[in-house]
């Protein structure tokens, strides 16, 4: 099992990773070790004394290994080295003020996520007067997944209603076809149709006035 080792530590040293930290560790470029580490670190308040004597004992990596950790999570900037005086001496601390600065943004980044997809599943939920479907879900996903933005989303939709069609296939369908104009904003959209609209009532005009 590849985190065997990893949750043989965790159980022995009764740690506990932050959700946060354990659901993005890869994307933030951090071994197993490293996590591990890092939720240790986590668990102390304040500024951390660099002891690597002291991390080695409780955590069972070899001096060596947490001296490569911290050199590898300083150049990373999750952490960094800090000297401070005290009682008339110079000591080494370590501050993860950094990490949690990182994790902050990640959280943001995570609640707006979240908040933009229930958005627009609810707001397709309300103009269609029902409930999506598990393949709507994936389906709107997918719009999503493929950087079409909300706002195009809702502008097919209301395309959609306009035209008295309640189904996701429709809106699938106008959806490629804007793509693939090259509509990025519901604005781009209005554009063309005033375009278009323009150039009707010039050619009704034209015509009109050639029969006078």
């Amino acid at each position: 099992m590849k985190n065997k080792k990893l949750f043989e530590l965790i159980k022995a040293n009764d740690l506990i990773i932050p959700a946060i930290l354990l659901r993005n560790y890869k994307d933030l470029k951090i071994s197993e070790r490293e996590l591990l580490f890092l939720s240790f670190l986590m668990s102390k308040e304040g500024l951390i004394s660099f002891d690597p004597a002291y991390f080695s004992k409780h955590l069972s990596f070899e001096i060596n290994e947490i001296i490569e950790m911290i050199s590898s999570l300083t150049s990373k900037k999750y952490i960094e080295m800090v000297v401070k005086n005290k009682n008339g001496k110079m000591k080494e601390y370590l501050d993860i003020e950094p990490l949690y600065e990182k994790l902050e943004l990640m959280i943001i980044d995570e609640e707006e996520q979240d908040s933009t997809n229930s958005e627009i599943y609810s707001v397709i939920e309300n103009e269609l007067g029902r409930t999506l479907s598990p393949i709507e879900y994936e389906t709107i996903s997918g719009w999503l997944n493929a950087g079409i933005t909300e706002e195009l989303i809702k502008e097919a939709l209301k395309e959609a209603v306009l035209n008295g069609v309640n189904n996701l296939k429709y809106i699938d369908k106008i959806l490629y076809e804007w793509t693939k104009k090259g509509y990025k904003k519901a604005s781009d959209v209005r554009k063309k149709k005033r375009k278009e609209t323009e150039e009707v009532e010039l050619f009704e005009y034209d015509w009109l006035d050639e029969n006078d």
